[in-house]
């Protein structure tokens, strides 16, 4: 017999004749086809998003965990910790890059923390305070997103008590500081870690534009604890301070045609500070690493008729096995290759179908770990 669709209380009514009318073998091939059903229906409700909060420094701070289908208590799970750009929340993130896909399919735990006040707080000062300040530009209300006030950091503070758009540091001084968020991934991580079967030896960040940015300073201040980063459309600020407690692992995802992060380097106008080339990124990253001095080159075939080819550049020979990668997407901008357009070309530049971030990302983060007793299992 044909069945009805299961959940809905005019198919169960519809149903029920039928079942009366069954003989007894009937009866219970229809009991194992509902309960199977349920089992179906179960395991899809397995792979779910989960939001909670962690509170740092008397501010409430919140997350969203996406648990994979079929995710198993007794198993050890890698974590990728996405750091959503400038304005955007974890839905956004998760819809334009299509991460949680990726996910279920490879038994992955992605994280999604959220920004205080939409910016995150990468540690660098503004360099130049006479440009208009400008607004956000993530999905969330386009370019008249919340924006930053004072044009820098949450608040118009930044780090060390700089201040932005040329304001009298006196004008801001009821401002709130800007958020630790260093600290607050560290306890979202020891959070997690208590609910969660995780493999501590595989947690990683990645992140677009601004969520890039603060991958990088991940990089910089979490050695100990995330194995390896991947930003996308983020290159190094000059004046970031990075010291990596051991050679960490970085690929770089750059768009030749980006307007926010210059591909060729210049100024980060959002942050109004100047960042390195996505080529010197990779390099300077590279000498952290101790790798050698000069990449692999390679050029990617497109990946459809007629579109864009994508250059790699590989470090390899790097201290502890680590490694240091440049994916340079011909003429894309401050978008994740493969995912979703998430605004206007005119605004972030184009969206590249030459290559799938995130199994170009994937790729590179599975098989690096943190060796020994770095990490321990919880």
């Amino acid at each position: 017999m044909a069945y009805q669709k299961i959940g809905s209380g005019e198919g169960w009514s519809k149903m029920l004749p039928d079942v009366m009318r069954m003989s007894l073998s009937q009866r219970r091939l229809a009991c194992l086809a509902i309960c199977l059903a349920g089992l179906l229906l179960a395991t899809s409700l397995s792979a779910q998003d989960v939001q909670d909060k962690v509170e740092v420094d008397d501010l409430t701070r919140n997350f969203v965990v996406h648990l994979p289908k079929g995710y198993d208590a007794q198993q050890h799970y890698p974590v990728v910790i996405l750091l959503p750009g400038q304005n955007q929340d974890a839905e956004e993130m998760a819809r334009l890059t299509h991460f949680n896909q990726l996910a279920d399919k490879d038994g992955i735990i992605a994280v999604y923390p959220i920004a205080t006040r939409g910016r995150w707080n990468i540690g660098v000062r503004p360099e130049a305070a006479t440009e208009t300040p400008r607004r956000g530009y993530g999905r969330r209300g386009g370019m008249g997103g919340g924006g930053y006030p004072g044009g820098g950091y949450p608040g118009g503070g930044y780090p060390g008590g700089g201040q932005s758009g040329g304001q009298n540091p006196d004008d801001n001084k009821n401002k709130p500081e800007p958020a630790d968020d260093v600290a607050f991934l560290n306890q979202m991580l020891d959070q997690i870690a208590t609910k969660y079967s995780l493999d501590t030896h595989r947690i990683y960040a990645t992140g677009l534009g601004d969520g890039g940015l603060m991958a990088l300073r991940v990089g910089c201040a979490m050695a100990d604890r995330v194995a390896a980063i991947a930003p996308v459309g983020a290159a190094l600020p000059k004046t970031m301070i990075c010291l990596p407690s051991r050679p960490i692992p970085a690929l770089f995802i750059a768009g030749t045609g980006d307007p926010i992060v210059p591909y060729s380097g210049g100024t980060y106008k959002p942050g109004q500070f100047h960042v390195l080339s996505a080529e010197d990124s990779a390099k300077t990253w590279a000498r952290f690493d101790r790798c050698n001095e000069k990449p692999a080159q390679e050029k990617l075939p497109a990946s459809q008729k007629g579109g864009k080819e994508t250059k790699t550049f590989t470090f390899n020979a790097c201290q502890d096995n680590a490694q240091v990668a440049l994916y340079a997407v011909k003429d894309a901008g401050n978008t994740w290759p493969g995912g979703a357009q998430y605004m206007s070309e005119k605004e972030v530049g184009k969206t590249s179908d030459a290559l799938n971030a995130n199994e170009t990302i994937w790729s590179f983060l599975a098989t690096k770990k943190i060796a020994g007793d770095a990490a321990t299992q919880k």
